[in-house]
């Protein structure tokens, strides 16, 4: 009998010690899960794009979803799922991607804002919309469906001559017969050789990047149109083409033309260079560089392959 209760004891202490870890470990975890929601940052619940949008697309309710993101330092820039009213008939003045959440400098208001196009404007001021024509003799460029909205390019203009300059007036006389001939204006000579052989060689051939820093496609023109026809499936041999859908591309007779966002103290040069350039090179690029260019000229390319050339053969001759 002694035994039996002694087994007993053991078996309740056991119990009690398996009962006490259990009750350790459910405060250690309730303990832990508290702590770690305590430090786990806020939550906020934005909208972001439920497909790609391009520049200047209409916003609609079926564009926009629901996201939960961290409350963190761009919690300010994002637009709050209680503001989807405010933005559904607004344009996208940023390209933004199925998916990306929807920052607030990405969307313009429709009030007051006109036509799709010209509301881009009011996130640029300073800078003006300018029809680049793609089927232009002079142009060379990628063909129009290599461009979508937001790509970055550059453009070259290549001046092959120099127009004839306007002949020299004729010097006129007074009433006394005193002949006038036009006050010289003196130019400063350059004090650096250098830069003054620099300056010496610009002129014809020549080209220069108007845009080393690249400008944005705000929107493409003259794009074949997609359309889909349903197909009736009048034929036996196939039931399965009764529910198919056929696409197909029909041309609008539209120029061909980008529409390039560029500052507006560009639009002379280009609209001047575009008119008297022997060829607009229109360039793709990823990232250009923020210093101007000083352009080139085929005097600049001897002077460049005479230096390499000299260059080139010291490195060979030296011993």
């Amino acid at each position: 009998m002694s035994k039996l209760t002694e087994r007993i004891a053991k078996a309740g202490v056991n119990t009690m010690v398996i009962v006490i870890a259990i009750i350790v470990f459910i405060l250690a975890f309730i303990i832990l899960g508290a702590y770690a929601n305590s430090s786990r940052p806020a939550t906020i619940e934005i909208l972001g794009a439920s497909q790609d949008l391009s520049i200047g697309d209409t916003i609609t309710a079926s564009d926009l979803i629901s996201m939960t993101v961290y409350k963190d330092q761009l919690a300010n820039q994002y637009i709050l799922s209680s503001q989807a009213n405010q933005v559904v008939g607004g344009y996208a003045a940023l390209p933004i991607s199925a998916g990306q959440p929807i920052m607030q400098n990405s969307i313009i208001a429709p009030a007051g804002t006109g036509t799709r196009m010209s509301a881009i404007l009011s996130k640029y001021p300073g800078y003006s919309l300018f029809p680049l024509p793609l089927d232009a003799t002079n142009v060379v460029a990628a063909e129009d469906s290599s461009y979508v909205p937001g790509d970055l390019v550059s453009v070259t203009i290549v001046i092959a001559s120099r127009p004839e300059p306007p002949t020299t007036p004729t010097p006129s006389s007074n009433s006394y017969g005193i002949i006038i001939t036009p006050t010289p204006i003196p130019v400063a000579a350059s004090t650096e050789s250098s830069l003054q052989a620099a300056l010496d060689r610009s002129y014809p051939p020549m080209a220069k990047d108007l845009f080393p820093a690249g400008v944005m496609v705000v929107a493409v023109q003259g794009l074949p149109i997609q359309t889909v026809s349903q197909n009736n499936g009048t034929s036996s041999t196939s039931s399965s083409s009764n529910s198919s859908n056929i696409t197909s591309e029909v041309s609008i007779n539209q120029p061909e033309r980008l529409i390039l966002l560029i500052p507006s103290d560009s639009v002379e040069p280009l609209a001047l260079g575009l008119q008297e350039g022997d060829r607009v090179i229109v360039s793709m690029v990823t990232m250009g560089q923020a210093k101007e260019t000083s352009g080139f000229s085929y005097w600049d390319l001897e002077e460049y392959f005479r230096q390499q050339r000299e260059d080139i053969l010291k490195s060979t001759t030296t011993p």
